[in-house]
C-alpha cells in the first residue's frame, strides 16, 4: 500500500501556518532577547497587575466618586478595577508564553 501525498489544500494550510509562524515570530522578537521589563513582566504577572493596576484603579474610583450613590454603583467601579487588573495579568501571562515559544525561558540557563 502507499502512501498518498497530502492534499494540495492541506500542503498550502501547512505552508502557511509555517510562514505565519516565522513571520510573527520575527516581529515578536524572535531575534532579540527579552528587555528588564519584559522578563519581570513573565517572571511576576500577578505583581505587574498589582503594580500597573493600583494606579489605574485610583483614577477610576477617584473618576467614579461623585456618582456613587448605591451598593450596584460600588460593585460596579470595583468591577472595573478587578477588570483593569485581569488584563494586566493576561498581558503578564501572554508574555511568559511568548518567550517560552522563543525559547527565551531564563530559568535554565543554556551551557555550551
Amino acid at each position: 500500500m502507499t502512501r498518498r501525498s497530502p492534499r494540495p489544500a492541506a500542503r498550502v494550510l501547512g505552508i502557511v501556518t509555517v510562514l505565519a509562524r516565522t513571520v510573527l515570530g520575527a516581529a515578536a522578537g524572535a531575534g532579540r532577547p527579552p528587555t528588564p521589563v519584559q522578563r519581570f513582566a513573565a517572571r511576576r504577572p500577578v505583581l505587574l497587575a498589582v503594580c500597573a493596576g493600583t494606579p489605574i484603579g485610583l483614577v477610576v474610583v477617584l473618576a467614579a466618586w461623585p456618582r456613587v450613590r448605591t451598593a450596584a454603583d460600588v460593585a460596579f467601579v470595583l468591577a472595573n478595577c478587578v477588570l483593569v487588573y485581569c488584563v494586566f495579568a493576561l498581558a503578564g501571562y501572554g508574555e511568559r508564553a511568548r518567550q517560552r515559544l522563543l525559547g527565551r525561558d531564563r530559568r535554565t540557563p543554556k551551557r555550551g
